[in-house]
């Protein structure tokens, strides 16, 4: 279960970097658009309210970051309560090295989206983002390895027979 869940979060946080990054370049767009439009203008409440929604899609570098601990967390947390002999060692490995292909793939795929010159202002938002997708293969072997430690080194407990 928890082998299998290492190449899901490279592919979660492939998407969710793509999807907040595109979001972020089409509501920039958009607000800076509604922003130089002179019946927009005029009134404070629609300039506050804008300047609120683009501080608002600022911030989706920091929700990437918290999306991509929490899922670290939750490979750590469910591989600690999941039982595993270890044998099955061998099988988590090549689910490591089958999401570090996968991730090599998709940090490619990454590069090549945001070298787009189209998206250089919207990538100078996402220094964090683009850390980690540019460096995926490395942060899936990291995370693939904490996981793998979390799930085979704990101590076996034995049950207790009753006196």
């Amino acid at each position: 279960m928890a082998a299998r869940d290492i190449v899901i979060i490279a592919l979660v946080l492939f998407c969710v970097a793509v999807g907040l990054f595109i979001s972020s370049h089409t509501s920039t767009t958009i607000l800076s658009s509604m922003r130089a439009a002179p019946n927009i203008n005029d009134t404070p409440s629609a300039v506050a309210a804008i300047d609120s929604a683009q501080a608002s899609v600022d911030k989706a570098d920091y929700w990437y970051f918290g999306i991509f601990i929490a899922l670290c967390l939750a490979l750590i947390i469910t591989g600690w309560f999941i039982g595993g002999h270890p044998i099955f060692m061998i099988v988590y490995f090549f689910f490591i090295v089958l999401a570090i292909i996968i991730s090599a793939v998709l940090a490619n795929s990454w590069e090549t989206l945001s070298a787009d010159h189209s998206f250089i202002l919207t990538i100078i938002k996402f220094p964090i983002t683009n850390n980690i997708i540019m460096n995926l293969p490395i942060y899936v072997s990291i995370v693939g390895f904490i996981g793998l430690l979390a799930m085979f080194a704990k101590p076996m407990f034995s049950e207790a027979t009753p006196p």
